[in-house]
């Protein structure tokens, strides 16, 4: 009698283990769990125009970092969200909108996220700082920590790159890069990066999270 009972408990332990576990990959990429919110920001758009984020409540947010200097993994995210783009146009301003957001405002103005824009021929909303003021950029590094974003500057003698604003020495930028999905509740719930990208993955999990 006692083994029946043990060999129940394991059997009920065992489906419960794999309840849980689908439960904690919902996504193919990262999960983000729990689900985390970020909060409102203003920033300044490549036309030099305010973006605040309250226009992207209710709506699901493909929120991309990047920089217009980004030597590797940044034009091949931006490429690869150009074709999402064009393949769910009939959802964009409704119920789905795409945001890139630098983690370069040194060197990234207005006129540096149009040049970018031009380059690869996107039309979603990509975002800076406003002009440098005192060197305070406390409004974009708030976004980053809210999205788990970390951004390392790193002197650099061979730098080819020019100066950022406030910036007195060349340097390269070290950065989580890749992309966060947001839900219609303004919560976050997946993250891709360079490590994971997978176009149809991150596809499937928009999918996912435009039926929620």
């Amino acid at each position: 009698m006692n083994y029946r009972i043990l060999t129940s408990l394991v059997t009920l332990n065992l489906l419960f283990a794999g309840c849980v576990s689908t439960e904690d990959n919902l996504f193919d990429g990262n999960d983000i769990a729990p689900n985390k919110s970020f909060t409102p920001f203003t920033l300044v758009d490549s036309n030099n125009s305010t973006f605040n984020s309250t226009s992207l409540d209710d709506m699901v947010i493909v929120v991309n970092f990047f920089y217009t200097n980004c030597p590797d993994v940044c034009s091949t995210v931006t490429a690869e969200l150009k074709t999402l783009y064009q393949e769910y146009e009939s959802e964009i301003g409704n119920n789905l909108s795409f945001v890139s957001i630098t983690v370069d405002p040194w060197r990234d103005g207005p006129n540096d996220l149009l040049d970018y824009m031009t380059y690869f021929n996107t039309s979603w909303t990509y975002l800076t700082t406003f002009e440098f003021i005192d060197g305070d950029f406390s409004s974009v590094e708030q976004i980053w920590s809210d999205f788990g974003i970390g951004v390392v500057l790193k002197e650099s003698e061979n730098s080819t790159s020019i100066e950022g604003r406030g910036h007195t020495v060349y340097y390269d930028v070290e950065h989580t890069e890749g992309i966060v999905i947001v839900g219609k509740d303004g919560l976050q719930k997946v993250r891709w990066d360079g490590d994971n990208w997978a176009l149809d993955g991150v596809r499937n999990d928009l999918d996912k999270i435009l039926s929620m």
